[in-house]
């Protein structure tokens, strides 16, 4: 990015020296400019076109203006050891590109036993690596793991919420505790990201698989691809008596939401409400919420 640096001491800023420009042109005057291509001779027009230029230039972020008003030896005080300067910016907040800002909210946490596996416990917990002592690249490793599952499947999130009234956030958040990130033996063997389960007696084969014991309950279903998966998680919640209240809560109530399922039972995990909040907040996928 082009950067233009400005010095005006400050005992001589009203006191700059005067531009004069002399203007000259055939047949032509500012009041009766030709319809040709005269006008674009005109000083005042190509200084409106020049300033411009420059303002998109710095509102594209490709240009920017170091403005120093301060004489030489503050300016100097300005400038910390690694060389960092005071810049200004020449626009107001309100031209600041949308979605650039992220509403910062306070880190959750749910504290998470010695030898919980998983790439979302450092999210979840985000003492946990420091507590026991897991490495600084293990800990890399799973939280490029999680922010990867985020935003490949965070399209599909929010066209399920906008299909079925689901928080976007709630379904990521689910999604990604269930599968492990989608590194889970279910979701990389099924593309069952949810956990979902087939109870039917008369499913045919290759429908479901089992991975514990002969019992039924423990079969869960075998998707061609994980968007059905994300599709079979929405109908199941809108279809359920079980969880019917929820759909009674604003869209973007998702404390409100992680809760409910937690109390309807959709896990065993008496933190798993909190879980999810924590793994929200932490990722900031409640942005997904408003859109």
């Amino acid at each position: 990015m082009a950067e233009i640096h400005v010095s005006v001491p400050h005992y001589k800023f009203f006191n700059m020296a005067r531009m004069s420009y002399t203007h000259t042109a055939i047949n032509s005057n500012p009041a009766t400019a030709n319809l040709d291509g005269g006008i674009l001779r005109e000083p005042v027009l190509w200084k409106l076109l020049l300033l411009i230029g420059i303002l998109y230039l710095v509102w594209s972020e490709k240009l920017a203006i170091v403005l120093d008003l301060a004489p030489t030896a503050a300016a100097e005080r300005l400038q910390s050891d690694e060389g960092q300067k005071v810049k200004a910016s020449l626009l107001p907040d309100f031209f600041a590109k949308p979605g650039v800002r992220k509403k910062q909210l306070p880190k959750a946490q749910v504290t998470l036993p010695y030898g919980t596996e998983g790439n979302y416990r450092f999210v979840i917990d985000p003492g946990y690596a420091q507590r026991n002592g897991v490495p600084v690249g293990d800990v890399s490793v799973a939280m490029t793991e999680c922010e990867n599952y985020v935003s490949r499947f965070a399209p599909v999130a929010v066209a399920e919420m906008r299909k079925f009234g689901i928080p976007a956030s709630i379904v990521l958040a689910q999604g990604l505790l269930e599968s492990d990130a989608g590194a889970s033996k279910l979701a990389r063997n099924t593309n069952n990201h949810f956990g979902m389960k087939c109870f039917s007696n008369r499913c045919k084969k290759g429908h479901c698989v089992n991975f514990s014991d002969d019992s039924h309950k423990d079969f869960f279903v075998k998707f061609g691809n994980v968007w059905s998966s994300y599709r079979a998680h929405s109908k199941f919640l809108k279809n359920s008596r079980r969880y019917a209240q929820l759909f009674q809560l604003d869209a973007t109530d998702y404390r409100g939401w992680a809760r409910g399922l937690a109390r309807a039972g959709y896990a065993t995990d008496k933190k798993y409400g909190e879980k999810l909040i924590a793994l929200i907040q932490n990722l900031h996928l409640h942005q997904y919420d408003q859109q």
